[in-house]
């Protein structure tokens, strides 16, 4: 069992999230590095499915009330053991009377803990995913206690150096194409896949990105339709928004494209001020379309 001191900034139990409830307009929430948190739960032996605490930024501290096992992956927080580092990509054994802290971004932005067994919370929907604006549970408070289903982690694996990953202050993800991407103005496309664009603030629901301001051929929205964690909304004023696991399930901005779901925690664990590049990932049906028209070229 842990205590919260202090909750920091915004700790909640995350888990995959609610996959089968967007029609009727429930984000599907959960994990933002879907990733680090899985080998969190890999680590002392947990099922990837089991719910861990998703910590964003730091400033946390937590009381070990009881022994017991942990595992803590994800963004470098400056985790700290009582006096001393918090090794991280490994089980740990800690003991009643420790006390952990995680004191501000070293590297990344969410650092995940997972406890033998999965967290004991309230499941809502069949997720235990905090998504507070839908009153599906809260984020940790002080005073509040956080318990592992189980009292000692069984089967405890490792992961390799060469499997943790390295989170940096400037990334490249790859991007599906919208299929309204033909309503921007050839130079604003051109500017979005060779130029980058800097993070300006960024929280559960979605990324704002400042840079080049986007233009479209005609400056009108479009029906509400579908959007989903990595959609590229770009708003009338031309700066793009990245939706990640709180948004809406839909939405009437034009969209530029999806960031690859494999992409998805590089942008989780990119902080403000961090510099993000996007490659144009074509569709199948795109790949063949450019195929026919260059042998139509050779022809």
């Amino acid at each position: 069992m842990l205590k919260v001191i202090n909750p920091g900034i915004l700790m909640t139990v995350q888990d995959q999230g609610r996959k089968k409830h967007r029609s009727f307009g429930v984000p599907i929430s959960g994990v933002m590095d879907h990733y680090a948190a899985n080998c969190a739960n890999y680590l002392l032996g947990n099922s990837e499915k089991e719910a861990v605490i998703e910590i964003t930024m730091g400033g946390v501290t937590l009381d070990v009330v009881e022994d017991t096992d942990i595992s803590v992956t994800g963004g470098d927080l400056n985790g700290y053991i009582n006096e001393k580092h918090l090794p991280m990509w490994k089980k740990l054994t800690v003991h009643s009377g420790d006390r952990l802290t995680f004191k501000g971004p070293k590297s990344g932005m969410r650092t995940y803990i997972a406890l033998p067994g999965g967290i004991e919370s309230p499941s809502y929907l069949g997720s235990q995913s905090v998504y507070e604006k839908a009153g599906f549970g809260k984020a940790f408070q002080k005073g509040d206690n956080i318990k592992g289903r189980q009292s000692t982690a069984a089967h405890a694996k490792s992961i390799q150096p060469m499997e943790i990953p390295t989170y940096t202050k400037e990334v490249t993800v790859r991007v599906v194409p919208s299929h309204y991407e033909s309503s921007f103005k050839d130079s604003s496309i051109q500017y979005f896949y060779e130029k980058g664009f800097t993070i300006k603030a960024a929280d559960r629901m979605g990324c704002q990105l400042q840079g080049h301001r986007l233009e479209r051929k005609e400056n009108i929205d479009i029906l509400s339709e579908a959007t989903t964690y990595g959609t590229i909304q770009v708003p009338a004023e031309g700066s793009p928004i990245i939706l990640l696991a709180d948004a809406q399930t839909t939405g009437g901005y034009p969209t530029i494209g999806t960031v690859l779901t494999e992409d998805l925690w590089r942008i989780a664990q990119l902080p403000p001020g961090g510099k993000l590049f996007f490659e144009r990932y074509p569709l199948k049906e795109d790949l063949i379309e450019r195929s026919s028209s260059y042998e139509s070229i050779d022809s």
